[in-house]
């Protein structure tokens, strides 16, 4: 299903609800999307996404707004210009990362509703704690805290999920909630 896109966002609207460009290269605004978990993203340059993963029960639409996003899909990577669109169906999986040296805007809408933004603003609980501080081991762990504890939001493809699992055990058992 296309959704229906998209507010034209800019950088000089832009206003992150979530802020974790000093941790991860992100920001994200959320947007008020009927049905859908939606919001605009700014992606630093040079910088991943998540790692490959799927949604069992949303399809992800992609918009670029600003700049160029590279986004994998099933078994290769292609790349999404300003005006691109691209819809990722439910249970295919999927990333997205920024290989130029410029930040890229680009919108995303998850649908349906299930708790997509809760499992984003539960990571930005540990950014903000100082518990994500980038791609470490600890971090990476609490990563996977986040992902193992929203399964019906997203599943791990690579890593296998067994590992986001494991490392997410292993988060509990060394390190404070």
């Amino acid at each position: 299903m296309e959704t229906a896109i998209l507010s034209t966002k800019t950088t000089g609207g832009f206003r992150p609800d979530i802020d974790q460009m000093e941790t991860l290269g992100t920001q994200i605004q959320w947007l008020d999307i009927e049905n859908a978990e939606a919001g605009t993203v700014l992606l630093a340059a040079e910088t991943d996404g998540p790692p490959i993963h799927f949604h069992p029960q949303q399809e992800e639409t992609f918009y670029v707004l600003q700049g160029e996003l590279a986004i994998y899909k099933q078994d290769g990577w292609i790349t999404l210009k300003a005006g691109d669109m691209l819809t990722i169906p439910a249970k295919t999986p999927h990333s997205y990362k920024n290989t130029t040296q410029k930040p890229v805007l680009f919108e995303f809408h998850i649908t349906p509703r299930v708790r997509f933004r809760k499992m984003l603003e539960a990571m930005d609980v540990y950014v903000k704690q100082g518990r994500i501080k980038g791609t470490d081991f600890k971090s990476v762990t609490y990563l996977c805290r986040v992902m193992a504890d929203f399964p019906d939001v997203t599943q791990s493809v690579k890593p296998p999920q067994f590992v986001v699992q494991l490392m997410a055990g292993l988060n509990k058992l060394f390190f404070r909630p």
